[in-house]
């Protein structure tokens, strides 16, 4: 069992290492913030996070990258250097490891979506358990989103048996499809010259926000973004079958932000016992 204390020294560590992604970080002053030894640390680490504090540090650092890819007119050396990569040879490598492209290209498919955003560790209850672990991202920019739109649709988009992903092709595998799958949302939506962010909110889920939009429209998006992922996916020499489910709730302004989220993820869970491959609405 991992109790509480345990895991709020979790959340202190990747406080610090958010604080420092622009630094040189050393280890051993993360593990000394959360009074463990550097070999518990390491172990304790993956166990709540499912991946290497290296790993973690990476990818924030990779995932902030690819948005100055996209939204700023930096250097690609500027941008490697300003994430601590040494030369641009070093970047473009771990960059293209990650993402499946060079970082030269990923600029030109002007394709952003955070995949890797910070995590935050909250708890269903104060009894401890890894099964008790809430590992939420972008949850505040959600509530926002809503709390800020008169009325609109809000889509909960979670990929199929994930975890299967990870488990039989491995974590790196499992990685591309988390890029790739909001890069295909985000192809249908600019079909329709939706100016929409794609936000990942949990291990294998993503946030559409679309205000404006009839019940139909909404439900023909759903049906193209399902279409889209029909497409095999192909990574090197691994291809494989991804589906998607989608749960839709519909909103105002006079609704609770937190019953709006509870209400599209209960539809997105019936999705899911519809048989998957699917979507389903709920009206708030």
């Amino acid at each position: 069992m991992i109790e509480k204390q345990i895991i709020e020294r979790i959340q202190n560590a990747i406080d610090y290492i958010e604080e420092h992604l622009y630094e040189k970080i050393e280890i051993e002053d993360i593990a000394k913030i959360t009074y463990m030894s550097l070999s518990s640390f390491y172990i304790v680490f993956s166990n709540v996070l499912g991946t290497t504090v290296k790993d973690y540090i990476r990818k924030r650092r990779l995932s902030l990258s690819a948005y100055d890819l996209v939204k700023s007119n930096m250097s690609i050396l500027d941008i490697a250097l300003k994430y601590q990569y040494c030369t641009y040879e070093s970047y473009s490598r771990a960059f293209k490891k990650l993402f499946g492209i060079s970082p030269k290209k990923y600029r030109n498919k002007n394709l952003y979506t955070n995949v890797f955003p910070r995590v935050n560790l909250t708890y269903q209850n104060l009894s401890g358990g890894i099964n008790m672990i809430n590992k939420e991202m972008n949850r505040d920019i959600i509530i926002n989103k809503i709390s800020s739109i008169n009325s609109g649709f809000i889509l909960d988009i979670d990929i199929d048996h994930f975890q299967q992903i990870n488990e039989k092709y491995g974590y790196n595998i499992g990685d591309k499809v988390l890029i790739e799958v909001p890069e295909r949302i985000k192809t249908v939506l600019n079909n329709y010259e939706l100016d929409v962010d794609v936000t990942r909110i949990n291990a294998d889920e993503f946030v559409v926000i679309i205000k404006d939009k009839s019940k139909d429209f909404i439900e023909k998006i759903s049906s193209e973004i399902i279409n889209i992922m029909t497409k095999e996916f192909v990574f090197d020499e691994v291809t494989l079958s991804v589906t998607v489910s989608i749960g839709i709730s519909k909103f105002t302004v006079d609704c609770n932000d937190e019953e709006v989220i509870n209400s599209v993820k209960k539809a997105m869970i019936l999705a899911k016992k519809s048989g998957r491959n699917r979507y389903k609405l709920l009206n708030y």
